[in-house]
């Protein structure tokens, strides 16, 4: 079976597919990532092969803010809901028509928010599957999504999709049920796997890494994208952190030099990228932004969370998690180093978090893992789980 995976180029975007497409290669099955150029370093690093299609995402945020569809409204998804129909969309399609002519997909699987590849896949006549990178996009999302990419359904010959494409033949859903148990338009098609975390229990960390426990670990993170972790934002949250009887890790991203954020005291700890799977299983609690990828690689690991959302889908990711009560969230317009010093230690003297994330890490140790959801995903499409490329 030949499949074609198309993503958008952003870490938190890609970094859920990896264990599934890796699986699939296991099984010989032969797999094709189609990206824009920024991350194709990354799915080559992965072990997976690359094909170019789309712009970059800066390119394709900063065409975003010039059109009327962003100033149309201030929602937190607004411009990612243009940045992906309006501008990614276009853009990618023709390139991702000229790589099914050579690679011959006999099935696509794509981000919730690359659109020109479930378009390309009724144009093909073949199934699409989404993979799930956290919750279900917001209705409202989804909507405007579909109403702006609907031009390029009818420029195809067809009647454009209620949901932009979204979940036409299955979705694979990496949130366990007690954050989401209404998966509404996907609960026909939906297909569980356990969430990724990033990196493997056996990576090699720095060597102040290998000499913590004397005292708690808190990991702070604000994502890979630099709206949301620019330096200036960690500053009341270190401030906040610097005096806790606690080591506090801290990961900015691979685009952010650690000097950005000046001198810190001798129990911060600052790195660009770390293992998530080798060092979370070291940590007490989570200070981050409430992207999907952290929040669930910390849940996966039973730690509390204090979240902070900054916008796109941290604000329902952040509700979800409050909600099934394994974190504490502090707004933007409530941040100070007070409220963060606060909130951590809330999160490291009381059972009541931890408790919750236990729970939670039990629930995702139960959901099936990506050779297993390998297997469904085969199953639903009547495939030889061992066909040859």
């Amino acid at each position: 079976m030949r499949v074609l995976c198309s993503t958008t180029p952003m870490e938190g975007v890609f970094a859920p597919v990896v264990p599934l497409a890796r699986a699939l290669r296991a099984r010989g099955h032969n797999i094709l990532v189609a990206t824009a150029p920024q991350l194709i370093p990354r799915v080559e690093a992965a072990g997976l092969p690359a094909a170019q299609a789309g712009p970059n995402a800066p390119d394709a945020a900063a065409q975003a803010v010039t059109l009327p569809e962003f100033s149309a409204g201030t929602q937190p998804w607004r411009i990612g809901a243009v940045m992906f129909s309006r501008v990614m969309a276009p853009a990618k399609l023709p390139e991702l028509r000229q790589i099914a002519r050579g690679f011959a997909p006999d099935l696509i699987v794509h981000a919730p928010v690359d659109l020109a590849a479930p378009l390309l896949a009724a144009e093909l006549g073949i199934a699409s599957v989404t993979y799930g990178t956290g919750l279900l996009l917001e209705p409202d999302l989804i909507t405007a999504m579909a109403e702006w990419v609907a031009p390029l359904w009818h420029s195809s010959g067809l009647e454009p999709d209620e949901y932009a494409g979204l979940y036409r033949h299955g979705y694979i859903d990496p949130v366990p049920a007690s954050l989401q148990s209404d998966l509404g338009p996907a609960q026909r098609i939906a297909m569980p796997i356990r969430p990724a975390v990033p990196g493997n229990e056996d990576d090699e960390l720095p060597d102040w890494a290998t000499r913590l426990g004397d005292r708690p670990v808190v990991y702070v993170s604000l994502g890979t994208v630099p709206i949301f972790n620019q330096p200036a934002a960690f500053g009341p949250l270190l401030e906040g952190l610097a005096h806790l009887d606690a080591d506090i890790i801290v990961t900015l991203g691979s685009d952010t030099d650690p000097a950005a954020i000046g001198p810190q005291p001798g129990n911060i700890h600052v790195a660009q990228w770390l293992s998530l799977s080798a060092l979370l299983p070291r940590c007490d609690a989570v200070l981050c932004h409430a992207g999907a990828g952290t929040t669930l690689a910390a849940l996966t690991h039973g730690i509390p969370l204090l979240l902070s959302p900054r916008g796109a889908d941290q604000f329902p990711t952040a509700a979800a998690v409050r909600q099934a009560g394994a974190a504490r969230v502090l707004p933007p317009d409530r941040i100070t180093p007070a409220a963060v010093a606060e909130g951590v230690s809330l999160l490291l003297t009381g059972d009541a978090y931890r408790s919750a994330a236990e729970r939670i890490r039990s629930e995702i140790a139960r959901m099936p893992a990506p050779a297993a959801a390998v297997d469904e995903l085969l199953h639903r499409f009547a495939l030889d789980p061992r066909a040859a490329p």
